[in-house]
């Protein structure tokens, strides 16, 4: 998608979302990754089944180094 053609009115904001699910060691993880137009990415990670259990957020500037980011995060606390 080329996000120059999209217009957003003043005071808008769009944002890509991709939910992936992660299974690490026989548990569950949802992760989301928020994709900016002007190129910040920022992956999510939460338990699937115990909402207490959130990985602090990762930023940065690809999908890929953020989701490696928080990849290791998840394994650190396993």
């Amino acid at each position: 998608m080329n996000w120059d053609q999209i217009q957003v009115p003043p005071g808008g904001r769009i944002v890509r979302v991709s939910h992936f699910t992660y299974i690490f060691n026989g548990i569950n993880f949802i992760i989301e990754v928020d994709e900016s137009p002007d190129g910040t990415v920022t992956v999510h990670g939460e338990h699937s089944t115990d909402k207490n259990f959130v990985v602090e957020s990762v930023s940065g500037s690809s999908v890929e180094e953020c989701l490696n980011g928080i990849l290791k995060k998840i394994s650190s606390r396993t």
